[in-house]
């Protein structure tokens, strides 16, 4: 994902708002089953993609997600 430099205020206040009502929850969540999954050697990817998705699941407005064969598209 990239950040969309056209989102503005609405973008920032519905940010607060979602981190406040269910963005720690979904982040909680993703550390959690992250850490499940690498205790095995097979879900080690899978952990790290838990990881990843944190910062998406505690902000999620104002950003664009891109293809990852063009990851310049959107800027």
């Amino acid at each position: 994902t990239v950040e969309r430099h056209d989102a503005g205020a609405p973008s920032c206040v519905g940010n607060v708002l979602w981190l406040v009502l269910a963005g720690w929850w979904l982040a909680l969540t993703h550390i959690v089953t992250g850490i499940a999954m690498c205790i095995t050697i097979i879900g080690i990817p899978f952990g790290i993609a838990n990881f990843k998705l944190i910062p998406v699941s505690l902000f999620p407005l104002g950003r664009e997600i891109v293809p990852t064969d063009e990851p310049f598209a959107a800027r």
